[in-house]
């Protein structure tokens, strides 16, 4: 074998050794093969999340079985790290605290319950949104926070 291609394979085999120790030889192992983290299901506070998240707002007329159904398909999607119920009377809250006057001169909650959704990405606002326009559900709209599009 000539000189220079020798040279060129020593690189090529340090990086097979590399992997292998790593556990990218391509093998099964506990690290390629554990699924990622499951999204965790978070109280709602008087704040929505400050990072990027979607909001899935629920049609008005949904039951708790509804509720049940939404929320474990937000809780089984991939691209989803953290799920937040918000109801109709803890919106009514926030609204309260932002708008005190115009709180005030309600005499009905207009709101609907929602969920508060964070995914693992910015890209991941794309999988969130695109499961609910293509299989729909009781729900009414889903919308990405300002803070997924700010940089």
């Amino acid at each position: 074998m000539p000189p220079g291609r020798r040279l060129w394979l020593l690189p090529a085999a340090g990086c097979v050794v590399v992997l292998a120790a790593c556990g990218g030889g391509g093998g099964p192992s506990a690290a390629t093969t554990s699924a990622r983290a499951a999204a965790a299901l978070v109280a709602a506070g008087l704040e929505p999340p400050s990072a990027c998240y979607v909001t899935v707002f629920l049609a008005d007329d949904v039951t708790k079985a509804d509720i049940a159904g939404v929320q474990k398909r937000l809780l089984a999607n991939r691209a989803v790290t953290q799920v937040s119920y918000v109801s109709k009377a803890l919106e009514l809250r926030r609204f309260g605290l932002r708008n005190p006057q115009a709180a005030k001169g309600m005499h009905v909650n207009p709101f609907t319950g929602r969920f508060e959704v964070v995914p693992r990405t910015r890209g991941g606002v794309f999988a969130i949104v695109g499961d609910f326009a293509t299989r729909g559900g009781p729900i009414t709209n889903v919308k990405p926070s300002k803070t997924c599009s700010s940089s």
